[in-house]
């Protein structure tokens, strides 16, 4: 039954999100995780190709052999948006949909098995991030080279000095040690965190680096504040009734949430009128138009929610044994 339950879970979780990798091997491996290893059966291996042909070519003869001019540079610009498109892409699939993945292994799956695939869904995490820092790597570069033929410098080489630029950038990401590419990730942070709640309920997750192995390269002043990512016992009561929040409102202005209805009330029917946020403590001032459905943090309360129930409902079973 435990089993089934992951499985429904990924499933359901597919059906809503295709992540779309610049990758074809790591786009196979999403979306395998998402769909309970059944996108084969699913006939969908065709999606690893179009992500594989989504990502931007350089066309040296778009450019020619001649310094580029203003109005040539523009193309750097618009290749910079196709990078920038992608990597918006993967936030917004490959991310969220592994973290939930993973959440449903952790919450479901058999205690005997369920870290050895939260290990190995953690290097995919890992992996994804790799690929995203590589997408912004591409996109950086053509945007410092439209930046350099904008401040008046002579670039007839393009596809070399293109090329060039972004190994030294891989060169340099890729001699990193993972607490010095993960440790400041709020998405692997994310992941951790998702991972860390149903395994610890009620418990502050530590700091991200003591997931991350300590490697040659890794120092001691490496482990600073400025890399303490965690500590953070997740809130999902509305800051004005005390309750768990219902259909979350997060503002724009201060990240604070509330339950619609709640905040609704504070603020009043006029959208534009600002009042102060009733969250405790702070002092930012907020009005409807502020405020955003929370569609990720609403899934995460439900989720907190089922969990207490079960080992609720599974203490009051020890109890009547007892």
């Amino acid at each position: 039954m435990q089993r089934r339950d992951v499985d429904a879970v990924d499933a359901d979780e597919d059906e809503d999100q295709q992540p779309r990798l610049p990758r074809k091997a790591t786009s196979r491996k999403v979306r395998e995780e998402s769909s309970g290893r059944g996108a084969a059966r699913n006939g969908q291996d065709h999606d690893a190709d179009d992500a594989q042909d989504a990502t931007p070519t350089f066309d040296e003869d778009a450019f020619g052999n001649k310094p580029l001019s203003r109005h040539e540079a523009q193309k750097l610009q618009g290749m910079a948006s196709d990078w920038n498109m992608i990597g918006t892409n993967l936030k917004e699939s490959a991310f969220s949909l592994l973290t939930e993945v993973s959440t449903a292994v952790a919450e479901y799956a058999d205690e005997n098995t369920a870290q050895k695939e939260l290990d190995r869904l953690d290097g995919l995490m890992r992996e994804i991030i790799d690929i995203d820092g590589e997408i912004r790597t591409h996109e950086q570069t053509l945007r410092d080279l439209h930046q350099q033929v904008v401040a008046g410098d002579e670039i007839s080489d393009i596809q070399e000095r293109y090329q060039v630029q972004v190994q030294e950038k891989l060169d340099v990401y890729g001699g990193k040690t993972s607490r010095q590419k993960y440790a400041k990730s709020e998405e692997y942070a994310a992941f951790r965190q998702s991972i860390y709640e149903v395994q610890h309920p009620n418990e502050a997750m530590p700091p991200v680096v003591e997931f991350l192995p300590r490697e040659e390269g890794d120092h001691s002043d490496d482990d600073g504040d400025d890399i303490q990512v965690g500590g953070v016992l997740q809130d999902f009561n509305c800051p004005i009734t005390l309750t768990p929040l219902v259909d979350p409102q997060t503002s724009t202005i201060c990240q604070h949430s509330f339950s619609a209805a709640a905040i609704k009330q504070v603020l009043g029917p006029n959208r534009f009128t600002k009042k102060k946020c009733p969250a405790s403590g702070c002092n930012q001032m907020i009005c409807l138009n502020d405020l955003k459905p929370n569609k990720e943090l609403e899934r995460k309360v439900k989720g907190y929610q089922r969990r207490a129930r079960r080992r609720e409902d599974a203490h009051d079973g020890e109890e009547i044994v007892e």
